[in-house]
């Protein structure tokens, strides 16, 4: 992920631009969700199920 960061980074400074900013602004985001490592926030809730009268 690294070199291909670095490869858009220098095509982004060249004249000969192929890659985009929006190209590069979703590998620096791809980079970072791969390299999370931190658990993210899980919300859970406790439903009571229906009772027969309810149903």
């Amino acid at each position: 992920m690294k070199k291909i960061l670095k490869k858009v980074e220098a095509k982004l400074k060249s004249d000969e631009v192929k890659a985009t900013l929006g190209d590069y602004i979703r590998l620096v985001q791809l980079e970072k969700e791969l390299t999370e490592e931190e658990p993210r926030d899980i919300k859970v809730t406790w439903v009571e199920p229906a009772t027969e009268s309810e149903r």
